[in-house]
């Protein structure tokens, strides 16, 4: 385990060269990059299987009950690496991944988490903050953090640097391929954490759900539009500057309602998602918004039902012009 100031002091030979990664929280933002870098020098990367409630019922017997539902659902992937004979696994410790913006806290502490967890494991922790880093980009901030993750590999060498250089510059290439073709009479905006648009499972199916009752179904788009909007001012999460400049975005292309995606228990999210409704209010944002608080309790036949009356109401709107039910 390390914090930024400690150098490595103890050298890992993972099982079989094998490094478990979790299919959870920051697994999108970060999953080419460490692939590429652990696969150049020599890992095989093993990544966990896509959640379901098989990884839920595993998280909750070895996580704390006061986290919110995706941090269960974690546990539950390290869990399912440890059953395929994973010995040492990746959990960076996330501060920042912007200059002036921070992570969750639940970030910052998973480490510590996974190992008092799982005393079993060796848990790998790179410490990423690059809002406190001298570094300016990403890029030579990773050079930085990637090293002495390394050297406790006891994979360092003369091309390390530029290895982790070019697994980078691959792993934040992104094309934007526009919204996806709106073919319903109504557009549904979903946003939130990213894990919950992209995990089915951490979202509830709501997407899915909202595609069955005729709607057409947008995400955040990809990559994140530059700039400060003016939902997301003062803003300190980068969750909440994500999900802020979604919404911005596809306001400004035309969506007929927005489903917030937030969980219970998640500090961000009661801060930011109660700001940007009152913001959307105040700027007299003219489309309906239905925000749910989801945690490990949430029916889903009243997830259903909510969701066929916010699709309703969105629907009589288009077709009025606006006017109320």
């Amino acid at each position: 385990m390390r914090y930024q100031a400690d150098p490595p002091t103890r050298r890992i030979h993972p099982k079989g060269n094998r490094i478990g990664v979790p299919r959870a929280l920051a697994f999108d933002e970060l999953r080419v990059f460490f692939d590429d870098l652990l696969g150049a020098h020599g890992f095989e990367v093993v990544v966990s299987g896509p959640s379901n409630a098989r990884t839920l019922e595993m998280g909750l017997k070895r996580c704390i009950d006061e986290v919110c539902f995706p941090l269960k659902t974690f546990f539950g992937h390290v869990e399912s690496l440890l059953l395929d004979e994973v010995d040492t696994v990746l959990v960076p410790r996330l501060i920042s991944l912007a200059k002036g913006r921070n992570l969750c806290p639940k970030f910052h502490l998973l480490p510590d988490l996974i190992e008092q967890s799982f005393p079993e494991i060796h848990v790998i922790a790179p410490y990423v903050d690059l809002h406190h880093s001298k570094r300016d980009t990403m890029e030579r901030h990773l050079v930085d953090v990637c090293e002495p993750m390394l050297v406790e590999l006891d994979a360092w060498c003369p091309e390390s640097r530029d290895r982790i250089k070019a697994a980078w510059r691959r792993g934040n290439l992104e094309e934007d391929g526009g919204d996806p073709a709106r073919t319903a009479d109504v557009t549904i905006a979903v946003l939130g954490h990213l894990y919950a648009e992209r995990d089915p499972f951490l979202g509830m199916g709501v997407a899915r759900q909202l595609k069955k009752l005729g709607a057409s179904v947008v995400h955040s788009p990809s990559p994140m539009p530059a700039g400060i909007c003016a939902l997301e001012k003062d803003m300190y999460y980068e969750s909440n500057v994500h999900t802020a400049r979604s919404i911005e975005y596809h306001l400004a292309r035309g969506v007929d309602g927005i489903v917030l995606l937030t969980y219970f228990a998640c500090g961000p999210d009661s801060y930011g998602a109660e700001t940007m409704l009152y913001r959307l209010r105040n700027a007299g944002a003219d489309v309906p918004v239905l925000r749910l608080i989801l945690d490990e309790q949430t029916s889903a036949e009243g997830l259903a039902t909510r969701l066929g009356t916010f699709v309703d109401v969105a629907r009589h709107r288009k077709e009025t012009g606006g006017a109320s039910c």
